[in-house]
């Protein structure tokens, strides 16, 4: 007797494993398939060089307030992440803003791409920069993204004419790296008006 509820158990246990795996969700690209992070860039050399000199350098921490939110998704039809976003910003001598710094984790395809987009003081783009990727994707970074002027085009350009160009990308297909860092820059753009008011 005992036998037989013992093989009942392993059944509905085997049963119920098997559902388990049927029902969830299909797998996705697993970090790190990419192969090594290849650093262009380290983030200090990043903000030596890509906020105004002779500032002090500050870490802000800001959670997106719900407002603000609503704001990013009527305004913009941006949909931004939860939580709470860091990034630098610059003030000089006498305590006023001079600049900001956004560094960004971009997910792509088995890996990620470290991006870094500078601000000025009147919100206009001053330097992009790629700080890492995987190194299987590097050559394919190269040729679409740094050596054909594509980063150059988002230069000097405040931020509403960022979201613009931003949303020049639109019907490109989401995969297309193109698309992706136009929508991480213009995603930094409305970041810096919801956050700083430029």
């Amino acid at each position: 007797m005992q036998s037989k509820y013992i093989r009942l158990t392993i059944i509905i246990t085997a049963f119920l494993f098997v559902i388990q795996i049927t029902n969830s969700k299909p797998v996705l690209a697993h970090k790190g398939h990419a192969g090594p992070t290849k650093v262009l860039m380290e983030e200090g050399d990043a903000m030596k060089t890509m906020l105004p000199e002779g500032g002090k350098i500050v870490k802000r921490k800001e959670a997106l307030k719900k407002e603000k939110y609503k704001e990013a998704v009527k305004r913009w039809g941006y949909s931004p992440d939860e939580g709470v976003y860091s990034y630098f910003i610059s003030k000089d001598k006498a305590g006023n803003f001079s600049g900001a710094l956004f560094i960004r984790d971009i997910e792509y395809k088995h890996g990620s791409i470290g991006l870094a987009v500078g601000y000025n003081k009147t919100g206009e783009i001053t330097d992009i920069k790629i700080l890492s990727c995987s190194e299987k994707y590097l050559t394919e970074l190269n040729e679409n993204i740094r050596s054909n002027g594509f980063l150059d085009n988002f230069l000097d350009l405040k931020t509403d004419d960022v979201i613009s160009k931003g949303k020049t990308y639109d019907k490109e297909p989401k995969e297309d790296l193109k698309y992706i860092f136009a929508k991480e820059i213009e995603g930094t753009a409305i970041l810096l008006k919801l956050f700083q008011g430029k």
